[in-house]
């Protein structure tokens, strides 16, 4: 599950970067800044996502490698 969630991870970020200032507007009732703080959670979840696929390597661990050729 924890290999699920690792390998997932960005895309689960950015579903909830999206959802979260709707979830916000629809808790105003609730909470006055809601809306704020759910565009906030939104704009931090779409950077951490790209924190992490900027340091993330280009070739997963288990790829294969294969030889280049010499010229």
């Amino acid at each position: 599950m924890l290999h699920w969630v690792k390998r997932h991870l960005v895309s689960i970020l950015c579903i909830i970067g999206v959802m979260a200032p709707f979830i916000g507007m629809s808790l105003i009732d609730t909470f006055y800044y809601s809306t704020i703080f759910g565009w906030i959670i939104g704009f931090c979840c779409f950077v951490i996502s790209y924190i992490i696929v900027s340091n993330r390597p280009d070739e997963e661990e288990g790829a294969v490698n294969t030889p280049k050729e010499s010229t």
